[in-house]
């Protein structure tokens, strides 16, 4: 049983540093109003996955004390993720409809506004 929570834990870590490359890179193109959004939530998923590769070490979650402590703010720091995106959508209905279109037909921001800004990294 030890085996499986171990394996476990090590693919849920990689997968949460997949999910935190996504969110740093995309900092990059962002405009300085949303960079920070994407800053905070790559941190958010990259200290998740610390905590899951420390969690395989131990085999549990909540040894010692302080690891559930960690993982619970972890989940804290998910939904402040989410608030934060309803935050820059303007509402929660702003951001149901947006979700509810697919990403391929989704205008950016580039788009709508007409302008032929480059917003990527600096080289």
């Amino acid at each position: 049983m030890m085996e499986i929570s171990y394996y476990g834990n090590i693919i849920e870590g990689f997968f949460w540093i997949g999910v935190s490359l996504i969110f740093f890179l995309s900092a990059c193109k962002r405009r300085e109003q949303h960079r920070l959004f994407c800053i905070y939530g790559g941190a958010v998923f990259l200290l998740s996955a610390c905590s899951d590769f420390y969690e395989a070490q131990t085999g549990a979650w909540w040894e010692p004390w302080w690891l559930i402590l960690w993982n619970a703010g972890c989940g804290a720091g998910v939904g402040g993720i989410i608030f934060w995106y309803i935050k820059i959508n303007g509402s929660w209905a702003a951001t149901r409809a947006k979700l509810r279109q697919p990403v391929f037909r989704r205008k950016s921001t580039k788009q709508k506004e007409g302008t032929d800004q480059d917003h990527s990294c600096p080289e």
